[in-house]
């Protein structure tokens, strides 16, 4: 824990540096995505070319990087999992005794789905058989290495009993394609693009967690949630595939221009279709937006949702109440 917690900072600061170009510029927003192949990069793109004040998609590492990023002042904006926000927020976890204090809200985004892919001929067929195995566990510095441990741990799979390897979700498909992998997760928007991509080029299947283990993992964390990954989301799926979901979040930090973050807001819902068909995830929804949220809003979008008739909180001395990590009595 300890190790991947420097080599998360390590890579914050690696990135940092690469950020540096960009800061002072007036009147653009710097946004923390992710990497290529996942639904951050996408979805920051498209508000960069919907938006028109100035959207800087930044390429980053995910949600744990990101909320490092903002707190040491080299982004303004990022989409994380909600997850991560609550450790970041409440200082615990990864962020032990570094809570980050200045990321505030904007809006609840879309679920991400657990996915841990396998080739369809692998001996693989539960979360207990990954035992031993060499799984991707997405980028250092993303909030998939956490997801990973919290699913094993609640299969009672111990995450040091598998071979962890860190690699973006590209680089995890040509792994398992080439047989480099065994298993990579994903913790992503569906029909998630690599995903549907390495279905077309090779026959894979997507591991369910049993009810068992979705249970527990509904206790670990109250913004997880069951969902379901319908039959036919990617090629040679023929079942619905029951799964926990997550909420993505768009946050800023508190100091970004309050009339900026209004209209980002608003664009959101605005231009709901143009998200939807684009992205290949749900259109942006009002309530979805705002509820199970770990963390106070930014004044910004608070004025857009009192001008639909929402009220949401933006004392900060509420975040993390309702959403802290417990393990369970049994």
């Amino acid at each position: 824990m300890n190790i991947r917690k420097l080599l998360s900072a390590a890579a914050a600061s690696v990135m940092a540096m690469s950020l540096l170009c960009s800061c002072g510029q007036s009147g653009v927003l710097r946004l923390g995505t992710g990497n290529t192949g996942g639904n951050y990069y996408s979805y920051g793109t498209l508000l960069h070319e919907l938006d028109e004040n100035g959207i800087e998609v930044k390429k980053t590492a995910g949600s744990q990087a990101n909320l490092r990023l903002m707190n040491e002042g080299f982004i303004d904006m990022a989409i994380v999992q909600s997850d991560v926000l609550s450790e970041a927020v409440n200082g615990v976890g990864d962020f032990e005794n570094e809570p980050v204090s200045g990321v505030r809200a904007v809006a609840g985004l879309y679920d991400e789905a657990f996915q841990i892919v396998v080739r369809s001929k692998s001996d693989i067929n539960s979360i207990a058989d990954l035992k031993g195995k060499k799984i991707s566990v997405g980028d250092e510095g993303s909030g998939v290495a956490k997801n990973a441990e919290y699913l094993l741990l609640s299969a009672g799979v111990a995450f040091s009993s598998v071979e962890p390897v860190y690699m973006s979700y590209s680089d995890s498909a040509a792994a398992l394609e080439s047989g480099d992998i065994d298993a990579f997760f994903a913790i992503i928007g569906t029909p998630a693009t690599v995903v549907s991509e390495l279905a077309e080029s090779t026959d894979i299947r997507i591991i369910a967690p049993d009810s068992r283990t979705i249970e527990y993992m509904l206790n670990i964390y109250k913004g997880y949630s069951e969902i379901t990954i319908p039959a036919g989301t990617y090629h040679g799926q023929d079942e619905d595939i029951p799964t926990i979901g997550v909420k993505a979040v768009l946050v800023a930090d508190s100091d970004t221009d309050r009339q900026q973050i209004k209209d980002i807001t608003a664009m959101l819902f605005d231009k709901s279709s143009s998200i939807k068909y684009s992205v290949a995830v749900p259109e942006p929804d009002t309530e979805f937006a705002v509820s199970d949220i770990p963390c106070s809003f930014h004044q910004g979008a608070a004025d857009y949702y009192a001008s639909v008739g929402i009220t949401v909180s933006t004392d900060p001395e509420n975040d993390g109440n309702s959403f802290i990590f417990g393990a369970q009595d049994n």
